[in-house]
């Protein structure tokens, strides 16, 4: 890495870092004055960086099937935001914190259309009292109980690192020795490691964000958040190179048709989660059951709609129709700000997926939830960039393995 790429993420890293801890000292102040809402934000912001990492992963994996010139040339990104999973595994902690803990006595809170009230700070089923005395809940405690929560968030996270940091030492090797076995072993990984994460990040999804209106079901819900994933990783690779397009290394990956090959899968992607999502409320819609109409209800007949309609023009109407232009999708300063707008709105989404249940009458913003994703956000930046420049950015066989598909590329 040269020392003008150095110094350019030293920038953003130390930009980072300030408006991280600006946003975390605005939290923990959030902490002591109101914890319920603290906790609120704080789950939204985790399951917003956590798209990242686990973004990261999915799409390595998938590139280590597939190939392309276009996981060799965001491969070193990619692999920075696998090193920032036990980051996110330690973010988990303050959700931990209120799994385990519940509010004062007598402090009761109400919970969407279900009308569960109880003490609890996220999640009705820690209630026990809540629990006994609601037949659904008691029936669903094998599964929805604080052991077996934290239990499976830790295996989750057990699991990713041992497939992410597997494939990181394969690569590794790789690039020192060139042995083809290495290369081989992290398809290995790849080829199950993908469904293996398909299955816990599914798990994942139902226990943090779904099990928060545990009435409420659907068995979309995991698959919608696992496509999120790609996407943000995807859009976040988009801008990261466009950071560094003009510093060596990154010019000779920026000369081909990368650009319109991230662009190309951006599109994919935003097309397929705005298929996914848009299946889950027809079959839902479709069923008209008691039990699963409330959760759209809430989102779709309130002032909630206001972000329905939002998601539905910024999320997929209007990326679909920019990206569906080769020239936008070719050119940096044109398919930036897609992939910019496509990173506000997966926040702008898991806000919808995850805040009104606790404000099922109205759109009800506070400002911890925007401190708090500034705050983790900041934060998981600073060590992304630190973990990127921790290791180098080219090798003599992964600049091979770069002109072998730049010369086979179609422009």
């Amino acid at each position: 890495m040269n020392n003008d790429l150095r110094s350019k993420l030293d920038r953003i890293q130390r930009t980072a870092l300030v408006v991280g801890a600006l946003g975390l000292l605005l939290v923990a102040w959030g902490f002591v004055s109101d914890r319920g809402q603290f906790y609120r934000s704080y789950l939204f912001a985790f399951t917003c960086v956590a798209m990242f990492g686990l973004g990261s992963l999915a799409l390595t994996m998938i590139h280590y099937l597939t190939g392309g010139f276009w996981g060799l040339a965001i491969r070193r990104q990619l692999e920075a935001g696998i090193r920032t999973l036990p980051l996110v595994g330690l973010m988990f902690v303050p959700v931990a914190l209120a799994i385990v803990t519940q509010p004062e006595p007598g402090a009761a809170a109400a919970h969407g259309e279900h009308g569960l009230a109880g003490n609890y700070w996220l999640y009705p089923w820690t209630d026990h009292a809540l629990v006994a005395s609601d037949h659904l809940l008691h029936h669903k405690e094998p599964w929805l109980n604080v052991n077996g929560f934290l239990g499976r968030t830790i295996l989750y996270f057990v699991i990713w690192l041992a497939m992410g940091f597997g494939i990181l030492r394969a690569a590794r090797k790789f690039d020192e020795t060139g042995d083809p076995a290495a290369e081989k072993r992290a398809k290995y990984i790849s080829g199950p490691g993908v469904l293996i994460f398909a299955l816990t990040i599914t798990g994942a999804a139902f226990d943090w964000m779904m099990s928060l209106d545990p009435k409420w079901y659907s068995t979309m819900y995991g698959v919608i958040y696992m496509v999120g994933c790609g996407l943000a990783a995807m859009a976040f690779s988009v801008v990261f190179t466009s950071w560094v397009k003009d510093h060596e290394p990154y010019p000779a990956f920026a000369k081909g048709p990368l650009f319109h090959d991230l662009g190309t899968l951006m599109f994919a992607m935003t097309m397929l989660w705005a298929y996914t999502s848009f299946s889950q409320g027809l079959i839902i819609w479709s069923g008209n059951i008691a039990e699963e109409t409330p959760w759209y209800l809430v989102r779709a007949e309130t002032s909630w709609q206001i972000v329905l309609i939002a998601l539905a023009v910024l999320h997929f109407a209007l990326p679909f129709f920019l990206l569906l232009m080769r020239r936008i999708k070719r050119d940096a300063s044109f398919v930036v700000p897609v992939a910019l707008l496509l990173l506000v709105m997966r926040h702008v989404d898991m806000y919808w997926q995850v805040v009104p249940v606790f404000h099922p009458t109205a759109l009800a913003p506070h400002w911890m939830d925007f401190a708090a994703p500034v705050g983790l956000g900041g934060l998981w930046l600073a060590f992304f960039l630190n973990r990127f420049k921790a290791h180098p950015v080219t090798s003599p066989r992964h600049d091979t393995a770069v002109q072998a598909a730049l010369g086979h590329a179609h422009h």
